[in-house]
């Protein structure tokens, strides 16, 4: 716990990244309230008309530095030398994520349905404890509809496809345990884990901006992750699961 505290203690309180001797060397302001130096150069880069210290709002002075032996101009280049280090180390992360693109993690609490009459088909309906509420706390249901997603499962005809999102993985498993195979209006139902991609953002090693955002922000479990040709090499209890991941793919 003593070294958390020293590493927040040696954080920019803006930025949050641990300052090091040329951050510690800024006195920017009277106030004694310290900043990294790219935080430093970026308010006085970006605000033009509010360049003040965040703690006191006295207006920043780029002549009147207070304890700062290095130049301005060196901090100019200090500050474009940890841009440029952090860009490099985004790319490299990026580039290391590339492969994700086309992986497919199997989600333990998303359950994928097949065969649900368009007349019963509404989200409030199916979360009612009469259809799939009954399984457990849900937190999302999606619904699509086609009548023609592929001449395999045209027996299907309009049936609605549905993606339920349980809070919790025993409960899914549950849900999928019942519904798989229930004949509903003379059809049959089939279900199966559902399927979800990694975040475009995350992908790239930018922030999701998306507080809705239901795709991947983590490398999932290797289990659970295939690549759509790994899945189509395999047959039986993956069956459900490509067209899970096929309709997912054209809903996209």
């Amino acid at each position: 716990m003593e070294k958390a505290s020293d590493d927040w203690d040696n954080a920019c309180p803006l930025c949050a990244e641990e300052m090091d001797l040329t951050d510690k060397q800024l006195k920017p302001c009277q106030c004694g309230y310290e900043i990294c130096v790219w935080c430093w150069n970026h308010i006085m880069d970006m605000a033009e008309k509010d360049r003040r210290c965040p703690a006191c709002r006295e207006p920043y002075n780029k002549e009147k530095i207070i304890g700062m032996p290095v130049s301005c101009e060196r901090l100019t280049d200090i500050n474009f030398e940890k841009k440029h280090k952090s860009h490099k180390s985004k790319a490299k992360v990026a580039e290391s994520r590339k492969h994700l693109s086309d992986v497919r993690v199997i989600q333990r609490n998303l359950v994928y349905v097949v065969g649900i009459p368009p007349s019963l088909a509404n989200e409030k309906n199916l979360e009612r404890r009469e259809f799939f509420g009954q399984y457990g706390k849900i937190l999302k249901v999606s619904i699509s509809c086609s009548s023609s997603h592929s001449a395999q499962h045209s027996t299907t005809g309009t049936m609605s496809r549905v993606y339920i999102t349980f809070m919790k993985e025993e409960d899914a498993l549950r849900c999928i345990q019942a519904v798989n195979g229930y004949i509903l209006e003379g059809q049959p139902l089939r279900a199966c884990f559902g399927t979800t991609k990694y975040c475009y953002a995350w992908l790239k090693n930018m922030p999701c901006n998306n507080p809705d955002c239901l795709y991947l922000h983590d490398v999932g479990s290797e289990e659970d992750s295939f690549t759509k040709e790994e899945l189509a090499s395999k047959c039986g209890r993956f069956e459900n699961i490509r067209e899970a991941i096929d309709w997912e793919d054209i809903q996209a």
